[in-house]
């Protein structure tokens, strides 16, 4: 390992933090607008195996905010992992990189997030949020889940929230932190998009649709993901359970919500393993429409 490379990081936590930092295995699900923040800054920090899950190629829409997206780079045709993987070995060739073209609801990614030492949630849709909840905790994995929200209209709030799901003391869900009646539409998939468009008149191709999005917002809240990362894996301190970004007030709040202390994936499944039967989802075959 360079230690000149690092260090300025070295400086902070010393060559024991850095060595623990290269020793760490991460998987990050999502390499889009938040996912390929991440991948550039867990590649400077010096992190020693990446494993990227994403199904989806990059689009037109996308060159506004992925970090690494090249003007020569054709979309579609650039498959998310594939950008994420040249984003990390393009600054340090030495990171062995992992790449999952599917969903995570595939037994690969499963096996993946179940042998991490920590797991980057990136995702839109709360049904993949919920189900990588779920596995996390099943098996006692540290999951950050990153989101940010932008609500146009008359009045538009913007922000997002960094969630380090650590040792059964909160989660998204006990922490409110997931539309569980998105979920679970994402979760019953295309029947019940039918269902709603029939009934309310909702066009299925919207249901959990994505809205605006910027880069700057995408980088806010990677960064403090980041960062929680970087001060679990050496030491310098507990990282926080829930931080809130309010754009429109230009504040960032550390959540003192008290978890539910009866929540299920905190209480009855957490390092259930095998007995949470997390796999349920691939056996449903719920990947096959939840991306």
């Amino acid at each position: 390992m360079n230690n000149g490379r690092f260090d300025r990081q070295i400086r902070l936590f010393g060559k024991e933090g850095q060595a623990k930092i290269r020793a760490c295995n991460v998987v990050v699900v999502g390499v889009g607008g938040i996912g390929t923040h991440v991948v550039q800054q867990l590649a400077l920090l010096g992190i020693g195996k990446l494993t990227l899950i994403d199904a989806e190629e990059a689009d037109e829409s996308n060159r506004n905010r992925y970090i690494g997206l090249k003007h020569e780079d054709p979309v579609s045709g650039m498959r998310k992992v594939d950008l994420g993987e040249r984003i990390a070995s393009e600054i340090d060739p030495e990171i062995e990189i992992v790449k999952i073209f599917n969903t995570v609801i595939c037994e690969p990614a499963f096996d993946a997030i179940i042998e991490t030492d920590y797991v980057f949630g990136c995702v839109d849709r709360d049904g993949v949020r919920l189900i990588i909840n779920e596995l996390s905790s099943a098996y006692s994995r540290p999951y950050i889940d990153l989101a940010t929200e932008i609500i146009a209209g008359k009045s538009i709030t913007y922000g997002g929230h960094a969630c380090v799901n650590l040792r059964g003391k909160g989660c998204l869900v006990c922490l409110d932190l997931i539309d569980t009646a998105a979920a679970g539409r994402d979760l019953a998939g295309p029947k019940i998009e039918a269902t709603e468009e029939a009934l309310y008149g909702v066009n299925g191709q919207y249901l959990g649709s994505t809205g605006p999005s910027v880069v700057s917002l995408n980088g806010l809240i990677a960064s403090i993901g980041v960062t929680e990362f970087m001060v679990s894996a050496t030491q310098l301190r507990e990282p926080i359970r829930l931080a809130k970004y309010y754009g429109t007030a230009g504040k960032v709040v550390v959540s003192v919500d008290t978890p539910q202390s009866d929540c299920y994936y905190c209480r009855s499944i957490r390092g259930a393993r095998e007995a949470a039967d997390v796999k349920r989802y691939i056996r449903e075959g719920i990947g096959s429409f939840l991306r």
